[in-house]
């Protein structure tokens, strides 16, 4: 029996943990993980400049979510959340899917952990840098429930968190 279609969209400033953790949902889940990171990184190596880059990595993005539910196949979108309109958009392209539609934001409290995390990183072109730590940005999460981890704890316990979230709990984790 094939599982549930859904979205889930990560969320989360620089170095929280989304994408090690968006990684290990997919590979649990089978769900194809677009990293808007990658996306933006591209169109800036191609000349875009910052704001046009980020446009037309979250189009981009959204049109591939769109694209890989119509085939049935579940979807992680990793990217920051920094704009109202994008959980409003993923929860309307899965509800015009008929796919379930999760949140999940990441924090890292640990400050030390999280200079190390971006120290650290194979770093994209549109990624910032340690020095942007504690810029003034706001994460926007749906108005609904959402799932908010930790990720300066155990990834082994997020991940049983997020599953949890999913509905999809993996019993040989416990």
């Amino acid at each position: 029996m094939a599982e549930p279609l859904f979205l889930l969209q990560m969320a989360g400033e620089p170095g929280s943990g989304k994408s090690a953790l968006a990684k290990l949902i997919g590979r649990c889940t089978a769900a194809v993980v677009i990293d808007k990171d990658v996306l933006k990184s591209a169109a800036l190596a191609e000349g875009a400049d910052d704001a046009l880059a980020g446009a037309i990595a979250y189009e981009a993005a959204f049109a591939v979510v769109d694209h890989l539910l119509a085939q049935d196949r579940s979807v992680i979108l990793d990217s920051p959340s920094y704009y109202e309109s994008i959980p409003n958009k993923g929860a309307a392209i899965a509800e015009g899917r008929g796919a379930g539609y999760y949140f999940i934001e990441c924090f890292c409290p640990d400050r030390v952990e999280l200079e190390r995390r971006l120290r650290e990183r194979a770093r994209l072109l549109s990624q910032p840098g340690i020095e942007e730590i504690g810029a003034e940005r706001m994460t926007f999460t749906p108005p609904g429930p959402y799932l908010r981890v930790d990720t300066s704890k155990a990834i082994e316990e997020c991940l049983g968190l997020a599953l949890d979230h999913l509905g999809m709990r993996d019993e040989s984790l416990d």
